[in-house]
């Protein structure tokens, strides 16, 4: 085999098959990130099923003791092991070994965020060419896109929110953010929830956009949140900050957030309502509320009770000068997130 285009990976996924051993290599780690959380999805691993490891500070014996390990009430367990461009010869060396008589209980899964073709170390040259070439492992690239292929990204990201795209649109978001894909997923995810139920996204939608930015990013900022995906939701806390949105103002709504999902859970949970019923007092529109009440399942009681503490705290510090502005928010995020 030969390292795998991340469309052919996709394809993969969408059969089901699931390998015993991958590597996801390259210097886009949006990729890398995104490849791990399909196959995360497609396995359901819990947290008894499931172990990470950092290259650099584990050895091959700890993470081959992990695979060898049965599932608990599960088919696979999933064993992933980070800065696989860090580990040391000897693990780089036993880990080879193991493709060669590989278990099916368990999915190893390697992650190189680094350029795999400058690889100076022989064991971890080793391993890298033994992964594209055996029969039990599935090798990803996840380089750099050049800008044909982010053409192609961009048309496959609209494509599974159920749009199209133009041309002139595809153009104008490259030309606003490069070839940065972390950016430019951002940017798909606001002109996807800008156009609502449309199905087509043109540069018309860009421009008309842009003059709701700050409003775009205070909905996305709070969508994040509720996602509690830290990564993103940072990104757009920093994307208001720069645009000269008042910390007031980004407090309130990631207040407003909190406060939706605290009143959410005690509705269902503690008043016994039905979602439907739910949404209806919270004022969710329908085309959200299938997204809001699986991210619902993401937080519980006692951390959203929290965090209205401290939002609170952080209110007093911002108001009264005491506390940093930019430090107050993030430990905030990242507090209700995690």
């Amino acid at each position: 085999m030969s390292f795998l285009k991340i469309q052919d990976f996709n394809k993969l996924i969408a059969s089901k098959k699931v390998s015993p051993v991958y590597l996801f290599a390259g210097e886009e780690s949006y990729l890398i990130d995104s490849c791990l959380a399909k196959l995360n999805a497609l396995l359901c691993a819990d947290d008894l099923n499931k172990e990470v490891f950092y290259a650099s500070d584990s050895s091959a014996e700890n993470i081959l003791d992990a695979v060898q390990t049965l599932p608990f009430l599960s088919e696979k367990r999933l064993i992933i092991v980070k800065a696989a461009n860090k580990m040391k010869s000897p693990d780089a060396e036993r880990l080879t070994d193991y493709l060669s008589n590989v278990i099916d209980s368990s999915c190893l899964v390697l992650l190189y965020p680094d350029n795999y073709k400058k690889e100076a170390i022989a064991k971890r040259k080793d391993l890298i060419n033994e992964c594209v070439s055996s029969e039990n492992c599935v090798a990803v690239d996840c380089k750099k896109q050049y800008e044909r292929e982010v053409r192609e990204f961009i048309k496959a990201e609209f494509a599974e929110k159920g749009k199209s795209v133009s041309y002139d649109a595809v153009a104008r978001i490259i030309d606003e953010n490069g070839t940065d894909l972390l950016n430019i997923s951002n940017e798909i995810e606001k002109l996807s929830l800008f156009s609502g139920n449309k199905k087509s996204v043109t540069q018309e939608d860009i421009e008309q956009m842009s003059g709701y930015t700050k409003e775009a990013n205070a909905y996305a900022l709070a969508s994040e949140i509720e996602a509690k995906n830290i990564k993103k939701a940072m990104f757009i806390l920093e994307k208001l900050l720069s645009e000269g949105e008042d910390a007031v103002v980004i407090l309130s709504a990631v207040s407003s957030t909190v406060r939706k999902l605290l009143n959410a859970k005690s509705m269902t949970q503690e008043q016994g309502m039905s979602n439907t019923e739910t949404a209806a007092a919270l004022r969710i529109h329908n085309y959200f509320a299938g997204a809001f009440f699986e991210n619902l399942k993401k937080h519980d009681f006692k951390s959203l009770k929290a965090s209205l503490k401290i939002i609170l705290k952080a209110d007093t510090s911002i108001k009264t000068g005491s506390s940093d502005v930019v430090s107050a928010l993030e430990r905030i995020i990242l507090f209700v997130c995690r």
